[in-house]
């Protein structure tokens, strides 16, 4: 179930009721610290996330747009936002790199961003302001970190594929990434263990995704 929020350069934004879910139970221990101040971090939060994945998703937008491939629209889903194109991206490993990049370049601006108003707000004495802003420059730089893995379906990963791919062929760049994929998988569930269950939820997905991946090629042929 998803819901339209509205066109951003006249691309559709839809909200996955999933996502929505994912950040209740993020900030579940400010909303039930009994104060208005968590409260209001938790509520700053909520909207600094919702925002932050949605401009990872227009930075790929806007790459897509200089290369002249738009998005038909954007979803915001429980595992993170998804830039859906209305064709391939082009061939060329340059654009394609670009393209993917434009993601996590938009949450390095944006950990820089909120780490210097949070320093902004100690500095001024505004705490309660530069608790949340901190956590979303971490929460950046997280996401920055996490879509940089060598993994499907990561930008890390299909950049990396598109370069491998350039060079040896999309065959083998399909089995490169899927097999780190499968390792990177094997780490997110190790780390997340014991009670972690939303990281078991994604290592569970990047494992079901670079797994198909590896199977859709048969056997393993030149």
């Amino acid at each position: 179930m998803r819901m339209e929020l509205g066109k951003i350069g006249g691309i559709p934004i839809y909200l996955d009721m999933f996502f929505v879910l994912i950040l209740l139970l993020f900030s579940y221990p400010y909303f039930t610290a009994g104060s208005t101040q968590a409260m209001s971090a938790g509520f700053v939060i909520i909207v600094g996330i919702l925002i932050s994945i949605l401009l990872h998703e227009l930075g790929h937008a806007l790459a897509g747009y200089i290369f002249k491939t738009r998005v038909s629209f954007i979803e915001l889903t429980g595992l993170g936002g998804i830039a859906h194109f209305e064709r391939s991206l082009p061939k060329s490993a340059i654009a394609r790199s670009i393209i993917y990049l434009a993601g996590p370049a938009a949450n390095l601006a944006l950990w820089y961003g909120f780490d210097w108003l949070s320093l902004m707000a100690a500095s001024t004495g505004n705490g309660l302001l530069a608790f949340p802003l901190s956590v979303l420059a971490s929460t950046n730089f997280l996401l920055l970190v996490f879509n940089l893995l060598p993994a499907y379906p990561l930008d890390g990963g299909h950049t990396l594929d598109a370069w491998i791919g350039a060079i040896f062929g999309s065959q083998w760049a399909t089995r490169v990434v899927a097999s780190l994929g499968l390792l990177v998988a094997i780490y997110v569930a190790y780390r997340a263990l014991p009670a972690n269950f939303f990281m078991l939820f994604v290592a569970f997905f990047l494992a079901q995704t670079n797994w198909e991946a590896l199977q859709s090629l048969g056997r393993w042929r030149k």
